[in-house]
C-alpha cells in the first residue's frame, strides 16, 4: 500500500511531538485542518497508535534495563504468557517469536537486587515449558526506544504528584491538559507548570507514539555476538552509516526501529520491519554479517508474531539526527 506525503508527515510530527496541534500538523502535512482530523483518525485505526512519552530513565531512577530471550522446549500459548505477565510491573514489553528464540522480554527496575530476585524467579514461572533463558543488559539505544508502561512510573524517584502526571502522559500524551487536571484534581496552571519543568529538566525527552500494527508483515528481531578486533570501531561506523542511509528521507515508519548495544549474552539488538523473510535476511542479517565479517559474527534471529505485553517500539524519526553512537564506553552523537 502506498502512503501519501500527508500521512508520512503526520506520523513524523506525532513521533517527534505527540502533543502537536492540529494547526501544526496541517502545516507540516500541507493540508487543511479537516483533512488532518480525518487522516489522524484513519492512521490511528490502521496502525493502532498509542500516544505516550519517552523519558530520561537515568534521571528518574530506573537504572536496570534488561532484555531476556527465551527458547522453550515446549512453546506455551500466548494467552497463558499474557496471564503470567499481566501483573508483573518489571516487564515493559514481551513479544512471542518464531525462529532461534520464542520470547523476548524487556524489563525495567530501579534496584539491582530487585532485578536479580525477579530474574531468579522467572525460570520457575516458565518451568513447565522447559525454558532456556539468555539475559543481557540494555545499555542505551543507538536509535529507537522501548515504550514505558504507565504502571512502571510508580518505581521512579519522581515526586508523588509528578508520578501521577507522568503516568497519565504515558497512558495518553495527547489528551488535553483540562482532562488530566480533572482526573488528578490538580489546577490547570499547576499542571502546565509541572509539565513545563519536567521537560525543562530533561525528564520528559519527548511526547511520542508507539504502534501495535506496523504497515509491513515481517517484524524481525536479531541479536548479535562478535569476536572483536582492533578494526571493529571502523566497521561500527560503516554499520551506522548503513542504517542512516537505508530509508528514504521521509518513510512511513523507519525500517530499523530499534538499534541497541548490550552486554551479557548478546552484544547488539536490532528490530526492523520488512516485506517478508527474504527482505529481512538480505537487508538486516546479511548486511550486518557482510560489514562485520572479520568479527566472526554470530546472529540469532526470530520473527515477532505476537504481543504478550506492552506495545511495539515503532516510530518515524529522522535517524540521522537521532542516532546515538556508543564507542569504547563513550556515548556521543554525530
Amino acid at each position: 500500500m502506498e502512503y501519501s506525503y500527508r500521512d508520512k508527515a503526520i506520523l513524523r510530527m506525532l513521533s517527534e511531538d505527540a502533543t502537536a496541534s492540529i494547526e501544526e500538523l496541517a502545516k507540516a502535512a500541507k493540508c487543511s485542518r479537516v483533512t488532518v482530523y480525518r487522516a489522524i483518525s484513519a492512521l490511528e485505526q490502521r496502525f493502532k497508535i498509542k500516544y505516550t512519552l519517552e523519558l530520561d530513565e537515568e534521571k528518574i531512577g530506573i537504572t536496570q534495563r534488561h532484555l531476556i530471550v527465551v527458547k522453550f522446549k515446549e512453546k506455551p500459548e500466548q494467552s497463558l504468557l499474557q496471564q503470567l505477565f499481566a501483573e508483573d510491573i518489571n516487564i515493559s514489553s514481551a513479544y512471542i517469536c518464531e525462529g532461534d528464540f520464542d520470547l523476548i522480554i524487556h524489563t525495567r527496575s530501579n534496584d539491582p537486587m530487585q532485578y536479580i530476585v525477579w530474574e531468579t524467579r522467572l525460570p520457575g514461572k516458565l518451568a513447565d515449558f522447559g525454558p532456556r533463558i539468555y539475559p543481557s543488559e540494555l545499555m542505551l539505544t543507538n536509535f529507537g526506544y522501548f515504550p514505558i508502561n504507565p504502571e512502571q512510573i510508580s518505581m521512579t524517584n519522581l515526586k508523588e504528584k509528578d508520578k501521577l502526571i507522568v503516568a497519565e502522559l504515558a497512558a495518553n500524551s495527547r489528551q488535553s491538559i483540562t482532562s488530566i487536571a480533572k482526573k488528578l484534581g490538580i489546577g490547570r496552571a499547576t499542571l502546565e507548570y509541572r509539565i513545563h519543568m519536567l521537560k525543562k529538566e530533561g525528564i520528559i525527552k519527548r511526547f511520542t507514539i508507539s504502534i501495535n500494527k506496523p504497515h509491513k508483515d515481517y517484524i524481525l528481531a536479531y541479536l548479535v555476538n562478535y569476536v572483536f578486533t582492533k578494526d571493529s570501531p571502523a566497521r561500527s561506523i560503516k554499520m551506522m552509516n548503513y542504517y542512516k542511509s537505508y530509508d528514504e528521507q521521509l518513510p512511513i515508519l523507519n525500517t530499523f526501529q530499534l538499534l541497541a548495544p548490550m552486554s551479557g549474552s548478546y552484544r547488539f539488538l536490532g528490530i526492523g520491519i520488512f516485506d517478508d523473510k527474504r527482505d529481512a535476511m538480505e537487508h538486516a542479517v546479511k548486511a550486518h554479517i557482510n560489514i562485520f565479517e572479520k568479527e566472526n559474527v554470530d546472529i540469532k534471529k526470530a520473527r515477532i508474531v505476537g504481543l504478550v505485553k506492552g506495545s511495539y517500539p515503532f516510530r518515524n524519526m529522522d535517524i540521522n539526527a537521532d542516532y546515538t553512537r556508543f564507542q569504547w564506553g563513550e556515548p556521543y552523537t554525530k
